[in-house]
């Protein structure tokens, strides 16, 4: 395929005006002006493309209800399977054609990124931890798998890593939704996380930390983890730990908002408490952390109370609003994302050789980053999902 006459934000924070796509077995094959070729063309009129989004911390099992986690823990699989394969549409719908699923019901979402892979239902390409590690009773233990002791968080992790886990994840603070352990709770001291970054990392994948007290944090940063989920309660220290490891933050900003203003008393007065308390913080933190260079890379906490499936422009607009540039935030939520899944050389920037994943965009980003919720067309993998804004049958 030849895409003709393309105004091209390709990630790597280069603009290239007027230039031709083409494509070939699912990849850039070449970019330029005015690209000869007899294979079938689409002509994008001058609109503005990007790469296809990634977000980096979803929960594609979860209903986004007040009672997903019950729900995840409850509801038959059958149903949680076809619930979660409607999202995963709804998502690459969006834009968003790559997910790194932080965390769910095992077979639900092991089963949904195998069938996405296999043409079975379309969905964003996804790469996931299968069930979390986390506390008994610890932040989201109703579907986690419980470990306590370096015995135990060994088990649990070797248990996830033997079900095909892509990465590990776990809950290393308490956290917001729910009762029980809350944001500045410890749940899994710097050795126990250590455990598992080791054995993670022997196999060539990578560990996510959900930490929101600074304890935590420090208790994942020293503890090897990749990336450091909503890093809530940052200290300068902290901020110095992580640039020195090269660790990213996934700050997750959006969700926290989304509960505060969707909450009301659907999801009780201790968590809504316990978001205020976040939000005090979070914000200044984590501009605090990008001003000082540590990598963030965006993502939603889709599938928490009230957070769907386009929430990924909310959180690309809530990092702009760090005083990142429109080319920053967009690049937030491809080339950083790439980097997180450890895929920069396959996914995220629109040059020769990588993914064909492509969002051809009405209106223009850079201006306007609502205009990222306005997908005209869409190729994942160099296939044509979206054509002028509707959905190619299969």
């Amino acid at each position: 395929m030849l895409i003709r006459n393309l105004r091209l934000v390709d990630g790597t924070g280069a603009l290239l005006e007027g230039v031709d796509v083409r494509v070939r077995d699912g990849r850039f094959a070449e970019i330029g002006v005015a690209l000869a070729g007899d294979e079938p063309e689409l002509d994008a009129g001058g609109a503005t493309a990007i790469p296809g989004l990634i977000d980096a911390h979803t929960h594609l099992s979860l209903d986004a209800t007040p009672q997903a986690l019950e729900h995840g823990a409850e509801r038959p699989h059958s149903y949680q399977a076809i619930d979660s394969a409607r999202r995963a549409g709804q998502l690459l719908a969006a834009g968003v054609t790559t997910a790194r699923d932080v965390g769910g019901v095992t077979p639900v979402i092991l089963g949904l990124r195998d069938a996405i892979a296999d043409g079975l239902t379309p969905g964003p390409r996804v790469y996931s931890a299968g069930a979390w590690l986390t506390a008994p009773e610890g932040h989201g233990w109703h579907i986690g798998a419980l470990a306590e002791s370096e015995d135990g968080v060994r088990q649990a992790a070797r248990a996830q890593l033997d079900a095909g886990a892509d990465l590990l994840k776990l809950m290393v603070s308490g956290g917001v939704i729910g009762t029980g352990h809350g944001p500045n709770t410890e749940q899994f001291n710097e050795r126990e996380v250590r455990i598992v970054t080791l054995m993670a990392h022997a196999e060539g994948k990578t560990v996510a930390a959900h930490a929101h007290g600074a304890p935590s944090i420090r208790n994942a940063v020293l503890g090897g983890v990749d990336t450091v989920e909503h890093a809530s309660f940052l200290t300068e220290e902290l901020i110095g730990e992580l640039l020195e490891r090269g660790t990213f933050i996934v700050p997750t900003l959006a969700v926290i908002k989304i509960v505060i203003e969707a909450a009301g008393d659907a999801l009780g007065a201790e968590t809504v408490e316990r978001a205020h308390e976040v939000a005090a913080a979070h914000r200044e933190n984590i501009s605090a952390a990008w001003r000082a260079g540590v990598p963030l890379a965006a993502g939603t906490d889709m599938g928490s109370p009230f957070t769907g499936p386009d929430a990924l422009h909310d959180e690309i607009a809530q990092l702009a609003g760090l005083g990142m540039t429109a080319h920053e935030a967009i690049q937030a939520a491809t080339l950083q994302g790439a980097r997180v899944l450890g895929l920069e050389d396959d996914l995220g920037t629109v040059r020769p050789g990588r993914r064909a994943d492509l969002l051809v965009l009405d209106g223009d980003p850079l201006a306007d980053l609502g205009a990222t919720r306005r997908v005209r067309h869409l190729l994942q993998d160099g296939e044509l999902r979206i054509r002028d804004g509707a959905p190619v049958a299969a």
